[in-house]
């Protein structure tokens, strides 16, 4: 009895299994879009500040206006002509789920009007989906509506005299008339007090 046993190229059979892993992956593209799309409306973080922030399916279940912030900016990074810019992204505080940088230190001359430098913060909090907390220079109302906190710094030079600032200022961006750093040979120390540390918690 003679039996014959066909066999099959190596070559073949690997591009059977490429089709089918493609066919595969193909049917699946879209159920991982899906699973995608789902996953960012719920865990996003531009979705969970939305909805903290509008008190959307989030209550916040405390305030303080208790931070502190103290930095020192150092001679280098101050500009001493204009149109200078430091882009400096500098960490200055990282606690409560939330990354303050100093993020900008410029020369600022505006068309009729005084130059000062410029000095602007940037917020990086991190939202947890379930309950947790971060720094900002926002107060939350009772109906569910919410406002940025008007509280200035103080600056002080290397000798400790206080050194006045502009008006047209923020929490979060504060001019400082150049004519005020004249003869400035070391750096500045700027303190805040009053940024909002929030709490809150998924209803």
């Amino acid at each position: 009895m003679k039996v014959n046993i066909r066999s099959y190229p190596l070559n073949r059979m690997m591009t059977t299994r490429s089709l089918t892993a493609l066919l595969i992956a193909f049917m699946l593209t879209p159920l991982i879009w899906t699973i995608h799309a789902m996953l960012q409306e719920r865990y996003s973080q531009s979705v969970i500040e939305d909805n903290i922030f509008s008190q959307n399916r989030y209550r916040i279940t405390s305030q303080q206006q208790s931070i502190k912030l103290e930095f020192r900016i150092d001679p280098a990074d101050i500009p001493r002509k204009p149109g200078e810019v430091f882009q400096l992204h500098k960490l200055i505080y990282n606690h409560h789920h939330t990354k303050i940088y100093l993020e900008t230190v410029a020369w600022h001359n505006p068309p009729k009007n005084s130059d000062n430098i410029y000095i602007t913060l940037k917020f990086d909090p991190t939202y947890l989906y379930s309950k947790g907390s971060f720094v900002t220079s926002t107060i939350f109302k009772e109906e569910h509506s919410y406002a940025d906190v008007m509280f200035l710094p103080k600056y002080y030079a290397d000798d400790g005299s206080v050194i006045p600032i502009n008006d047209g200022n923020s929490s979060r961006e504060v001019f400082i008339p150049t004519e005020q750093l004249k003869g400035l040979n070391g750096g500045l120390t700027l303190k805040y007090e009053g940024f909002n540390l929030v709490k809150y918690e998924r209803e």
